[in-house]
């Protein structure tokens, strides 16, 4: 998968983005997005200010993130769609984002080929035997 360098910082347990944006602390971090978490507009930001908070859709995700020994940080991408940015997220092991960074711009980072999982799609509803 492709690397990434971008210009920020991950943040420790925060609580909330604006912790993410308040601090001015940018440096060049390695990042590979392994995967791209898609949420809806609300879940995104309910995210946003429950951070640090249990989510249900880092359950399945929370392995497969870490900073390997040469310093790349593998990591999820939370955003939405119709969104520029996001927040890099890296579980390590947990359910909760236990290091975040903002991207302000997504198109900073190089996505291609990175899976997505869409948490934004409306299920079908069955159809009734009048809609047939």
């Amino acid at each position: 998968m492709p690397k990434s360098t971008i210009n920020g910082c991950f943040f420790f347990k925060a609580s909330h983005a604006q912790e993410l944006m308040e601090d001015k602390t940018i440096q060049p971090i390695q990042v590979e997005v392994v995967k791209i978490l898609q949420l809806t507009y609300e879940q995104y930001q309910h995210f946003l200010s429950h951070i640090w908070a249990d989510m249900p859709f880092f359950k399945d995700h929370k392995r497969i993130t870490n900073c390997d020994r040469k310093g790349v940080n593998h990591c999820l991408l939370v955003t939405a769609r119709n969104i520029q940015g996001g927040i890099l997220v890296d579980c390590q092991g947990y359910d909760y984002a236990r290091y975040a960074a903002d991207v302000p711009d997504k198109s900073d980072l190089d996505l291609r080929d990175v899976p997505i999982d869409h948490y934004d799609l409306k299920l079908r509803q069955p159809q009734s035997q009048r809609e047939r």
